[in-house]
């Protein structure tokens, strides 16, 4: 049983335009989904990578912001 579908232009432009309208879609629930702007290097390569510097400087800060405050109650359970 063989089914033969044909398509004019129009149909196949329309057909083209949701599919294009899907990708965006799920891209955006991708974005909300992560809190994120950019989640791929191919989404937007400098925004990625500075985002990504930022994340790291953030661990970076927050790891010496704990080592801070259990030297600080050392001291303190030191006196």
């Amino acid at each position: 049983m063989n089914i033969n579908i044909t398509l004019n232009a129009s149909m196949r432009s329309n057909l083209l335009s949701l599919r294009n309208i899907s990708k965006q879609m799920d891209k955006t629930q991708l974005i909300l989904a992560t809190g994120k702007k950019v989640n791929s290097a191919i989404d937007n390569a400098s925004s990625y990578y500075q985002a990504r510097s930022l994340t790291n400087r953030a661990a970076d800060l927050t790891a010496l912001l704990d080592a801070m405050e259990q030297g600080i109650q050392t001291i303190e359970a030191a006196t």
